[in-house]
């Protein structure tokens, strides 16, 4: 089933000729790039920012005041949606998540931060297995459940009956 459309979601991906995800990651969640999360960035934020910095001015001629009012709404879509965010280096796993219930719909980022290849079974979470190539990162939206899920090299993801914590 298509998603439906929604302008502040399509203007991220693609404003500028570039989109948002080149400095601020591919679900805002900054992503390790340079220009940080921006998930929940209010319309005065937006304002701000395409006034005050050097990169975000090069935008101001690009977007409408209608542009500008669907991407932050968009932004405060994305803050109310749970984010975990797991990334794999050459020291291993890093584990970071926002609070989130079960049954919950969540955004979960996967960034392979090594130079090989990264092999994962996500037949727990719903997914076909899946290599995700060096220095780039999958994007999944997955309802949470209970249960123990294991990513490769010792990354332990543990989903309880009532919330989910990650070990």
């Amino acid at each position: 089933m298509a998603e439906p459309p929604n302008p502040g979601r399509d203007l991220y991906l693609t404003a500028g000729g570039y989109g948002c995800g080149v400095c601020h990651g591919p679900v805002a969640n900054g992503g390790g790039q340079a220009g940080g999360p921006i998930r929940g960035a209010t319309r005065e934020a937006l304002d701000k920012a395409l006034k005050e910095q050097p990169t975000m001015k090069l935008l101001v001629d690009e977007l409408s005041q209608d542009n500008i009012a669907d991407l932050s709404r968009y932004l405060e879509l994305l803050a109310q949606i749970p984010l975990v965010e797991l990334v794999y280096n050459d020291l291993g796993w890093a584990i970071t998540q926002e609070p989130v219930t079960r049954g919950q719909t969540v955004q979960m980022v996967v960034s392979n931060d090594s130079f090989g290849d990264l092999a994962l079974d996500l037949q727990a979470f719903g997914f076909a297995p899946a290599t995700i190539t060096p220095l780039n990162t999958l994007v999944l939206e997955w309802i949470a459940e209970a249960g123990t899920f294991f990513l490769p090299d010792n990354g332990l993801l543990v989903v309880p009956a009532e919330d989910i914590c990650i070990h």
